[in-house]
């Protein structure tokens, strides 16, 4: 794949750099079911990419609004830091491989996740993938977050790209909708929510994994 002058690549991070969202849906669900409620897989998997303020409206529109939700929140990070700290952070696959490709190339490169600014900073540092970005924005940084394009925007803005001529790689609807919205070039690497026809109707490629992205990368180049 040829990159333009002034072309990047930006990243979502859950679900797409990190394999975490099986895990929040483990967590996620075992909180609420402390605090009285069941979680659907269908549910977990409409706060896929969405803010922590997003997610409150969600969850009160679906289990009433005397919700605890910030008490269910604070007991799933609970529980989530506890499996981190058995069982490591996951890396997804070929998310190494194509980050090395693509700094080899000096592409720049950004995050754009829904996920607060300093955990993503964190999570990024303890698995040693922070130091191939020029730019991270926060769900934290932003006005609206997924499916709206301010994050991708702020990315854009920060990392100094023309959009039409960069990729975002995603791996929710939400965050489909947000970078085509700010005019990226979506690739979408499917992780817990397939896609429908409306989604990949706004991708430029669905591929199995970021394996399949580098070497499609690498296989365009001219």
């Amino acid at each position: 794949m040829h990159f333009p002058p002034n072309s990047g690549v930006i990243f979502d991070m859950d679900g797409l750099l990190l394999d975490t969202e099986r895990v929040a849906r483990i967590v996620w669900q075992e909180a609420t079911r402390l605090h009285g409620h069941e979680m659907s897989d269908t549910l977990f998997a409409s706060l896929i990419g969405r803010t922590d303020k997003d997610s409150l409206g969600l969850l009160r529109d679906a289990f009433g609004p005397g919700f605890d939700y910030e008490a269910a929140s604070l007991k799933c990070g609970e529980l989530y830091e506890d499996y981190i700290a058995r069982h490591g952070l996951p890396v997804k696959p070929g998310a190494r491989e194509l980050l090395d490709a693509l700094t080899a190339r000096e592409i720049p490169l950004a995050v754009a996740t829904s996920t607060r600014a300093p955990i993503a900073r964190l999570r990024l540092e303890q698995v040693d993938l922070l130091r191939y970005f020029t730019a991270l924005v926060g769900g934290n940084e932003v006005a609206r977050s997924k499916p709206e394009p301010d994050i991708y925007l702020e990315a854009i803005r920060r990392l100094g790209i023309e959009a039409a001529t960069s990729y975002a790689l995603e791996d929710s609807h939400a965050g489909v909708r947000s970078a085509r919205a700010a005019g990226l070039n979506v690739i979408m690497v499917p992780d817990i929510a397939p896609p429908t026809p409306e989604i990949a109707a706004l991708t430029l490629r669905i591929a199995e994994s970021l394996h399949d992205v580098r070497q499609w990368f690498s296989s365009a180049r001219e």
